[in-house]
């Protein structure tokens, strides 16, 4: 995101808010927010402040600095929720959707999965995106997922998504330490527990996640362990 446009439409989607909600927020009129959000025309700092103070961000972000989104004044809680960004680079077909889950963490969004939804079949598919300095702690699947108390991090945006919770699958892409191999965990949400429970459905892997796995696999058998 490099451009103060993509900048914008970023924090739109995180916030989950609408062009007619900016235009009303802060009093900018449509054919000039408009013209931000195609790139067109960049505002000018005062205007860039009213569209910072709507979208609760920080302004120095907004214009292009490699600060935090957060205003460095929003409280920072180390389990927080994820919210996912279209990638439309990535859209496979009509029923497909690929996400990045950005985490916000320390003030700032994070990008730390890759998401793969098939609306039809209402099932996610997650793999992580390997940060080399805490890849390891994404080789299994996350523990809040199976948790009553925090199973909602991952699912709090389900209906921009269109994931609908009581049925929903999801498949993790794993790797198991000791073989050096693909491990898929695959999980059913149960509403008698609340949260996810171990599942013994198969789905059709995604070629996509299944190399990026094999990518981080091939990188551990070459490195001393």
């Amino acid at each position: 995101m490099n451009t103060i446009a993509e900048r914008i439409r970023f924090a739109m989607n995180v916030r989950n808010v609408k062009q007619v909600e900016m235009v009303q927020k802060t009093g900018i009129t449509k054919g000039a927010f408009s013209s931000y959000l195609s790139g067109n025309y960049n505002p000018k700092k005062d205007k860039l402040e009213l569209i910072a103070d709507a979208l609760g961000i920080n302004i120095n972000w907004l214009m292009g600095e490699n600060v935090p989104m957060e205003n460095s004044s929003a409280k920072d809680n180390p389990v927080t929720g994820y919210v996912f960004y279209k990638e439309m680079e990535y859209l496979l077909n009509d029923t497909d959707t690929a996400y990045i889950g950005f985490q916000t963490q320390y003030g700032a969004l994070i990008p730390r999965y890759q998401i793969y939804v098939n609306v039809s079949l209402n099932e996610m598919h997650i793999v992580p995106i390997f940060l080399r300095e805490d890849s390891k702690e994404y080789y299994q699947y996350p523990k809040e997922l199976t948790q009553p108390e925090s199973y909602e991090i991952f699912t709090k945006d389900f209906a921009s998504i269109h994931m609908t919770l009581a049925t929903s699958q999801i498949y993790y892409y794993g790797i198991n330490e000791k073989t050096l191999e693909m491990e898929l965990s695959s999980f059913a949400y149960s509403s008698e527990k609340n949260c996810y429970v171990a599942s013994v459905c198969q789905p059709v892997l995604c070629d996509e996640f299944v190399r990026e796995i094999e990518k981080e696999v091939l990188y551990l058998r070459k490195v001393p362990r």
